[in-house]
């Protein structure tokens, strides 16, 4: 075992003898979940923007290998069944619904990658074929370096799309699916 996963292993321990990470969050009742603001039902209200970055942050603790389980502790837990499987199904629809966001996100960056990548290539092409023509007047000449330096410029920006914001966005969506496959468990706090 890694020494990282025995560190995290101290701040998440294993959920019911899984290999699940518990990432529990204490609330003081159902609603405590969602955003007070958002006036839709809880099947399609917005996660509450603190518990939001609470989760988030508590998923780069842990690596990306590693399955989930998030637990809802609240005080005096009154079981209401209903209520928890509304809450359950409501937090699985944000947790999809990110998922969905970041994967339209994506393709919008990748066609934004293939926009840039054919016009570099299209400004390279241009300035290949015109290098020779317009060499001895000064002018078209920076106007063709201008098209050299601009079509790399493009060909640059499509391969940090791939290198960086791709691969991090490909992150984000890992994370987000994995909260997708994590169980949802309410208990009364202890203490």
């Amino acid at each position: 075992m890694k020494s990282q996963d025995v560190n995290t292993e101290h701040v998440y321990p294993k959920f019911e003898d899984t290999n699940r990470y518990t990432i529990e969050a204490a609330v003081d009742n159902y609603e405590d979940i969602f955003n007070e603001w958002d006036p839709a039902p809880f099947i399609r209200r917005d996660l509450n923007p603190a518990l939001q970055s609470f989760l988030e942050e508590c998923s780069r603790d842990i690596s990306i290998k590693h399955p989930l389980a998030v637990v809802f502790t609240m005080p005096s837990l009154e079981h209401d069944l209903e209520k928890e499987a509304i809450c359950i199904d409501g937090v699985k629809n944000q947790f999809a619904f990110k998922v969905h966001v970041l994967e339209k996100e994506r393709v919008e960056v990748m066609h934004g990658m293939i926009r840039n990548f054919i016009i570099g290539i299209a400004l390279l092409g241009v300035a290949v074929i015109s290098d020779a023509q317009f060499s001895d007047n000064f002018f078209l000449d920076v106007l063709v370096q201008g098209f050299f330096i601009g079509g790399w410029v493009f060909i640059w920006e499509a391969l940090s799309i791939v290198g960086f914001k791709n691969r991090s966005l490909n992150h984000k969506i890992k994370e987000w699916k994995r909260y997708l496959d994590a169980p949802i468990v309410f208990k009364e706090m202890e203490g």
